[in-house]
């Protein structure tokens, strides 16, 4: 509990660090950016194209739905994962979007954008919710598996899923590094306060029954 504590403490600190800096435009941050785009926009051809623009939209917060519905059906997964992610899931898809993207009001980045995408950038909102499903479900992989090979694949799966989403953003031109990086961030923040909320839980309802 405590690790998890200290994970988000340290999520939520460099999220407001990198807040401040965007919000104040500074010049170290923008020329990360540009210099992560620069680098990214190297591999720009019609293959990668494909590949990015269709990770952008089966990564859409509501196709998440039909995997965690078949989650919460099945008995044997509906109260350790379905919930879990019915849960952190729709805070996700909306602290994202909705609240953080209207309180910073960043643009999105200005450049060859390769999609079209409407609202503000930061943080990503793909990236926020792919955070929180696929570590969710990395972190209940990681607890109720028994299995040591199905263990580090899932968590490996998991980690290039985050990340191919998140570097998809940036090669489409819809997202600075910042704005995927913030994400990633946010999405940490609703992953721990989830378990620790749900360690909260069992808590009180173990000492109810005392």
């Amino acid at each position: 509990m405590k690790r998890t504590i200290y994970i988000l403490l340290t999520a939520l600190l460099l999220f407001i660090v990198l807040s401040v800096l965007l919000v104040v435009e500074s010049a170290p941050i923008q020329a990360f950016n540009h210099a992560i785009y620069a680098a990214i926009a190297e591999l720009i051809a019609p293959f990668w194209t494909t590949i990015s623009v269709w990770i952008g939209e089966i990564t859409r917060w509501y196709m998440y739905i039909p995997v965690i519905l078949i989650l919460l059906l099945m008995p044997g997964t509906r109260v350790n994962v379905g919930l879990p992610l019915a849960i952190t899931l729709p805070v996700s898809a909306v602290t994202g979007p909705i609240l953080l993207k209207e309180i910073f009001a960043i643009e999105r980045p200005d450049i060859n954008q390769l999609v079209a995408e409407a609202g503000f950038g930061y943080p990503s909102g793909h990236s926020m919710n792919a955070a929180v499903f696929f570590g969710m479900c990395a972190v209940m992989v990681l607890r109720y598996s028994a299995s040591k090979p199905l263990r580090i694949g899932f968590t490996a799966f998991a980690v290039a899923a985050i990340l191919a989403v998140g570097l998809s953003r940036i090669y489409l031109g819809v997202h600075t590094a910042t704005d995927v990086i913030g994400g990633y961030l946010a999405g940490t923040v609703v992953v721990c306060a989830a378990l620790l909320a749900e360690e909260h839980l069992k808590n009180k309802r173990a000492a109810s029954q005392e």
